[in-house]
């Protein structure tokens, strides 16, 4: 291996600790109380050490965030693949839960995406990449909800894909708060009978 290939490689792996400790510090702190002195001392290095890859905080939170949902599209294309309609998306639903169930701290850090001042946190350029990624996550779901649809109307499609995913993330959100107590264990189920429902209504047959 030339100098310049092992240059190359020990940046990227730092690269890699310092994102690996950024994910660890705002899934414990969230993203305004996480410094980028917290993600040097987590990652073993000194804050100057950072800059070199990284300007901010914000661009460490975009890289992390930016991976977690490409992993929730790629299981989410996966779980969808091959099937027909009304299946592929109660699939497709399904992979959505199940990342997320398993991932509540995701989701918190997917959560300020919704967050209204996020432009001004993260700057128009992150803000707006990771939108698109966001966007693409529901157009999956979209397109299903279109393919489903007795009669689709575009602007009807888009919005029942944002209120699909608006319910299974507040189902989540509640499960993982802890304070609902009547959901119980329930959340699945819920979610369940609201895509049987949603596959039913779009197919006329409600």
């Amino acid at each position: 291996m030339g100098t310049q290939s092992y240059q190359v490689t020990l940046d990227a792996h730092r690269r890699q600790l310092i994102v690996d400790a950024a994910k660890q510090s705002f899934e414990k702190y969230g993203l305004e109380a996480t410094s980028i002195r917290a993600i040097a001392q987590a990652a073993g290095c000194t804050t100057g050490a950072i800059y070199p890859h990284f300007r901010s905080k914000e661009e460490i939170y975009a890289v992390v965030l930016s991976g977690s949902l490409s992993a929730l599209q790629i299981e989410m294309s996966l779980a969808m693949k091959g099937n027909a309609p009304a299946k592929a998306l109660r699939r497709g639903t399904s992979a959505i839960y199940r990342y997320y169930d398993a991932r509540p701290a995701e989701l918190a850090l997917a959560l300020t995406l919704f967050n209204g001042d996020r432009s001004k946190k993260l700057g128009h350029g992150l803000d707006d990449g990771l939108k698109r990624q966001l966007d693409g996550l529901l157009a999956l779901l979209a397109e299903q909800v279109r393919m489903a649809s007795r009669r689709p109307f575009l602007p009807m499609v888009r919005i029942e894909a944002t209120a699909l995913f608006a319910y299974l993330t507040g189902l989540l959100v509640l499960k993982h708060s802890g304070r609902i107590d009547v959901l119980e264990n329930r959340t699945a189920v819920l979610l369940a009978h609201y895509v049987k429902n949603m596959v039913a209504r779009l197919a006329g047959k409600q």
